[in-house]
């Protein structure tokens, strides 16, 4: 009988033990499922200050394991408030936002905006499929999901900022210079239906045409892209702003197809232009594009800039 009592102890002392042990796993899961949990979902669940601020958001909607963080500076003048509008600046090749969110300060400042400037670091050096062309395909010329667009990306940050900031705005200004105008003007070719008020795409080096005769990406030949989504890009407000000093042939793409679109940024937007002019025409739609050549100014974000905010301001 003792034996047994004995027994019966120790097996109540094991099964303490082994409770105690299963208690701290379970705690110990819990924390660092938590904390894992908390940096995929929280990148930047926190409101955005006043001033210069930095979030982070991924890259891509799934969460694959090479779904990298996407860094994106902000500008608030002031606390968020229901008149406040929301402006995109996409910078170009340098990958430099914080250098064209600076360019926009100031007219943030004065006119009740939040700039948000994302940085879209190279996924493989050299090559434009991952922010010029939206990353719609991937360096193998594949076609990838929506999701995984970086235009997609744009839309996930506005959605972010409107849910983290009570932010009453419905829609959002985009602004790209150089690279950032070829972003520009694809996005509005692929994703018509984005939530965008109005675009500016300043400089670009080269296009997609919407020209059925042409693959992507200097056409949109086997793309989604049909006249029933043309309808709708044409529909949207966009200027499409040249400097007509910008002549120089420095970091201009030099292929055939695209020296077919001219031999300068000039020549080349005022011929995308003129195009998209005609199969809006040709599809009896409203064409709300507008192309604008400004004397004086060449290859520079800064003064393309201010021309697009000179535009904003006349459009009230």
């Amino acid at each position: 009988m003792k034996l047994r009592f004995i027994s019966h102890l120790r097996s109540r002392a094991n099964l303490r033990l082994i409770l105690l042990v299963t208690g701290l796993s379970c705690l110990a899961f819990a924390f660092v499922f938590g904390a894992f949990s908390e940096s995929v979902n929280s990148l930047h669940s926190k409101p955005i200050k006043v001033g210069v601020d930095t979030s982070e958001i991924h890259r891509f909607s799934s969460n694959q394991v090479n779904n990298e963080k996407l860094r994106y500076f902000t500008y608030l003048p002031n606390p968020v408030n229901d008149s406040m509008q929301v402006m995109f600046v996409m910078h170009g090749t340098d990958r430099n936002a914080m250098d064209y969110l600076d360019a926009w300060t100031d007219f943030a400042h004065s006119n009740n905006y939040l700039i948000v400037a994302p940085e879209f670091s190279e996924l493989i050096k050299g090559e434009t499929f991952d922010y010029q062309e939206g990353n719609v395909w991937n360096q193998h010329h594949a076609w990838n999901s929506k999701e995984e667009w970086a235009f997609s990306t744009i839309e996930r940050i506005f959605s972010e900022l409107k849910t983290n900031n009570a932010l009453a705005v419905d829609s959002f200004l985009i602004f790209g210079h150089s690279a950032g105008a070829q972003f520009v003007h694809r996005m509005l070719l692929f994703m018509p239906e984005a939530h965008i008020k109005m675009a500016f795409a300043a400089n670009a080096g080269w296009y997609t045409f919407p020209s059925q005769e042409e693959k992507f990406p200097y056409g949109i030949k086997l793309t989604a892209i049909n006249d029933q989504t043309l309808v709708l890009t044409f529909n949207k407000k966009l200027f499409v702003l040249l400097g007509a000093a910008d002549v120089k042939s420095e970091h201009l793409r030099e292929t055939e197809k695209a020296n077919k679109q001219g031999q300068t940024r000039v020549q080349r937007g005022t011929k995308f232009f003129k195009f998209s002019e005609c199969k809006a025409k040709e599809l009896n739609t409203e064409f709300n594009w507008t192309k604008l050549i400004i004397e004086h100014t060449g290859h520079n974000y800064i003064l393309m800039s201010k021309e697009a905010q000179k535009l904003i301001l006349e459009q009230k």
